[in-house]
């Protein structure tokens, strides 16, 4: 149970994030907007100009700085000596925001309030401009627009990044438990030796426990998928300002990339379970193994690299990049998935193969 469990927790923290966030986002661009001004009578053009944005403009504390740094204002707008002689002589007066960038609702409140002051700034220079007989559109040369061409908008990018090392983790954590203990825990229970003497290849025991463990670490993986797929239907399809919601297909397409790295993960358990003295080292052996390929991953997420079909042939590596090309509902590069699949397949052979030359030794009984 804690097992299938385990998977749902991912979607539910990935929901709880996208709602806060996204709540966060939505709240900050609907209310009201109180900004504390120091040296509000330098630049009373400028402080009407914001009130009639609706922006509430309050006296600030005696030490911008310290107050901000201490959370007890998210900004603060200082207007220092001198800007009213500079600002009246048509020289550039300085205007300066106290922001601490580490809090996420200061960043959101900074980004409305740079958004008006940069307005006021066109407004005044082109204001000056034709003062003094000059078109306005002489100051600005480029037409700027920016075209997003990615199925992802806003913040939902960022979000669908961060589903392929929860995947990764399942895969590796989801049928640990069997691998252990129906190898290294029934060999301190004392029931793995009357198993094998029974007429059949060891190789064929071994077999059949590494296709429980896949079965289980599937079904584990589906669990997670059905979960996401809820939360982004139900939590974050728009509601909270998360404009994406990848279609069935593409979790169906993940689940079917994950197929060949499920049996690399099995085919590892069982080796580690199968070389291991005991049942808390094979514990400590395969409790540390999910964080080493969840890594990546974690990295990916904020720092994406350009996908080469040679990243492909790394096992996890290259179902990372699969994954979170599937989830961003990005064309489909059929060479990548045939060299990812292939990999990590012929792989899993191989360690298939040296678990059940493992499963033929003596040692196999004891541990080691």
């Amino acid at each position: 149970m804690l097992a299938l469990f385990y998977p749902v927790i991912g979607a539910l923290l990935l929901g709880l994030l996208v709602g806060f966030v996204g709540g966060m986002f939505r709240g900050q661009s609907h209310s009201s907007l109180t900004l504390p001004v120091k040296g509000a009578e330098r630049a009373p053009e400028l402080i009407a100009f914001l009130k009639a944005k609706g922006i509430t403009v309050s006296p600030a504390p005696n030490d911008p700085r310290q107050e901000v740094r201490k959370g007890s204002a998210d900004a603060v707008l200082v207007i220092p000596k001198g800007h009213k002689v500079d600002f009246a002589a048509l020289r550039p007066a300085a205007v300066h925001i106290v922001v601490n960038a580490t809090r996420l609702s200061t960043v959101i409140k900074v980004a409305r309030v740079m958004e008006h002051v940069r307005a006021y700034d066109r407004q005044v220079g082109q204001a000056r401009l034709a003062d003094h007989g000059i078109a306005p559109e002489i100051a600005t040369p480029f037409k700027i627009r920016s075209i997003n061409v990615g199925r992802s908008r806003n913040l939902a990018g960022f979000f669908l990044n961060m589903l392929p090392p929860f995947i990764i983790f399942t895969i590796f954590v989801g049928g640990v438990y069997l691998a252990i203990d129906t190898t290294a825990g029934e060999r301190e229970r004392g029931s793995l030796e009357p198993l094998l003497a029974n007429p059949v290849p060891r190789w064929a025991f071994m077999l059949g426990k590494a296709m429980a463990t896949f079965a289980f670490t599937l079904t584990a993986v589906v669990v997670q998928l059905l979960a996401f797929k809820l939360m982004f239907e139900y939590i974050a399809a728009g509601e909270f300002g998360i404009k994406v919601n990848p279609d069935l297909m593409a979790f169906i397409a993940v689940a079917l990339i994950s197929l060949p790295l499920i049996g690399f993960a099995v085919a590892l358990q069982i080796i580690v379970a199968t070389v291991s003295s005991s049942y808390k080292e094979t514990q400590t052996y395969l409790g540390l193994l999910p964080l080493l390929p969840s890594l990546p991953g974690m990295i990916l997420v904020f720092v994406p690299i350009k996908a080469q079909i040679w990243m492909m042939a790394i096992p996890t590596f290259g179902q990372i990049l699969l994954i979170g090309r599937q989830m961003r509902q990005e064309p489909t590069v059929w060479a990548d998935i045939a060299v990812s699949v292939g990999t990590t397949s012929l792989i899993t052979a191989l360690l298939l193969y040296i678990a059940a030359r493992l499963y033929n030794r003596d040692q196999m009984l004891f541990g080691g």
